[in-house]
């Protein structure tokens, strides 16, 4: 079967269930488009990992959408015991608000999924310009050590990178934060390229220690490694290598660890409420072991763990709460997109973005206008663009997010040292599979990847008599360290 010709027809069927909903606003419809679309997300993600020729940024920001929203719904829905209880979950927002805000999503995924039938794959300058090396086993070992001192340092902790008094990020912290999504996308092509099964567990293993990095900053930060490493695994020919028991076996293995280490963020979140803000991070891992695993606070650990799981699912609220703000006071015309960008200008080229930082969330910035309370949701491409432009908005910000993308890897596939473009490569594809994100996440990508690139691309030049193919023996030795 040809699943790349089928993605566009997919996006057109997106389509007809957004007017579906536009049309018969109703609980039955509405569960039925969910389901439809996370279906379609599934598939399109299979379909990126499994075609080379359909790694393209448009589909995978599409796929993020589906899942961040239809997933989210329908995963709400199946969670309620009753309609009623659905309703609830769903802060009784009237059914006509959150059938059109789907709608909204839908239209504006199924455009984007169309759009990327005349976009070209971004996998054949990775796949055609690395080559295993020296140099890639020593960025994933530098990547680590940059990790574990953030982490020690306290730049890196409870919910990712740790911001001063003033909110501003330190550079090691901001290194760490790049490193994890490229380190897991290396380190699973190299598994997968590995010419003997040392060198290959020896990747492997570099993916777990990612995968466990991951687990203090969030839920969906340890999925998005786990799914940079399969896509990784996946343009080094791994996938074509496994059997169809041992794709499954993979699946569940990863479900699991998902499970598991979802699990033990809440856990820290427990932690972080018991102890405050002010206990240290090892007091805080300490705590989070003991609610996971001491009998006595196992039952308190799962009712709540089961209510968070319960709640947070639904994005769509929060959007549809935006539409229908918007829909009575009109939108903010480019408040929130100036906001975003003055957050990526360093300090020292904005003398007043002490004003922006004192913001500290762009919700305290954008709801006190739009009238809403100022408390943290969450953001996304869509909400960001309905904030600034309406619906016109929410439909352009992805086209330009890709558009952004899209700059950033043509820029970077000029560089012909390999493994530096499988770097970059990755920190972009790494932000186009993140669900919930808002602008400033690419404007400080952006921002970060041309300081770090020209480094990166600057030792692998100096070390390129060393970065060659190297024998067996020699990759064998390195990974027994």
């Amino acid at each position: 079967m040809q699943l790349i010709p089928l993605v566009p027809r997919l996006g057109a069927a997106l389509l007809l269930c957004g007017f579906a909903l536009v049309l018969w606003p109703s609980l039955f419809i509405f569960v039925t488009v969910s389901a439809v679309g996370f279906a379609i997300g599934l598939a399109v993600l299979y379909t990126v990992l499994d075609k080379r020729e359909a790694l393209r940024v448009c589909w995978i920001v599409a796929t993020a959408l589906l899942f961040g929203y239809d997933g989210g719904s329908l995963a709400t829905y199946l969670n309620a015991d009753s309609s009623r209880d659905f309703a609830i979950m769903v802060k009784d927002r009237p059914i006509e608000l959150i059938s059109l805000t789907l709608a909204l999503v839908n239209i504006t995924s199924g455009l984007v999924l169309i759009a990327g039938h005349f976009e070209r794959s971004v996998a054949p300058a990775v796949v055609e310009t690395t080559r295993d090396s020296w140099f890639s086993f020593i960025v994933v070992c530098f990547g680590l050590a940059l990790i574990a001192a953030a982490y020690v340092a306290g730049d890196l902790g409870y919910m990712g990178i740790q911001t001063d008094t003033a909110g501003r990020i330190s550079v090691l912290g901001a290194a760490a934060g790049l490193a994890e999504g490229p380190l897991a996308g290396i380190a699973g092509y190299m598994a997968a390229r590995g010419r003997n099964k040392t060198v290959a567990l020896a990747y492997v293993l570099i993916v777990a220690l990612v995968a466990l990095a991951a687990v203090p900053i969030g839920r969906r930060p340890i999925v998005l490694i786990m799914l940079v490493a399969a896509l990784g695994f996946a343009l080094g020919g791994g996938l074509k290598k496994l059997s169809l028991a041992q794709k499954i076996a993979g699946i569940v293995g990863g479900g699991a660890f998902a499970y598991v280490a979802s699990s033990y963020f809440f856990a820290l979140r427990l932690a972080n409420w018991e102890l405050g803000n002010d206990a240290s991070f090892g007091s805080q891992l300490w705590l989070g072991l003991e609610f996971m695993l001491s009998p006595t606070l196992q039952e308190r650990f799962s009712a709540l763990f089961y209510d968070n799981v319960r709640e947070r699912t639904f994005m769509l609220g929060y959007l549809a709460d935006l539409a229908e703000a918007v829909g009575r006071s009109g939108p903010l015309y480019g408040e929130a997109l100036v906001y975003y960008v003055r957050l990526a200008i360093p300090s020292v080229l904005d003398p007043a973005k002490d004003q922006i930082l004192a913001y500290q969330m762009v919700e305290a910035l954008v709801h006190p206008k739009l009238g809403l309370p100022v408390i943290d949701q969450a953001n996304t491409l869509l909400t960001d663009g309905i904030t600034d432009f309406g619906i016109f908005g929410a439909v352009i910000y992805p086209f330009a997010a890709v558009g952004l993308l899209r700059a950033m890897l043509w820029a970077i596939q000029k560089v012909t040292s390999p493994i530096t473009l499988m770097f970059g490569t990755f920190a972009v594809l790494h932000l186009a599979f993140k669900p919930e994100v808002t602008l400033d996440e690419y404007f400080v990508l952006l921002r970060n990847l041309a300081i770090f690139i020209p480094v990166m691309w600057l030792a692998e030049t100096l070390m390129s008599p060393v970065s060659g193919k190297p024998s067996d023996s020699n990759l064998t030795m390195i990974a027994r360290r």
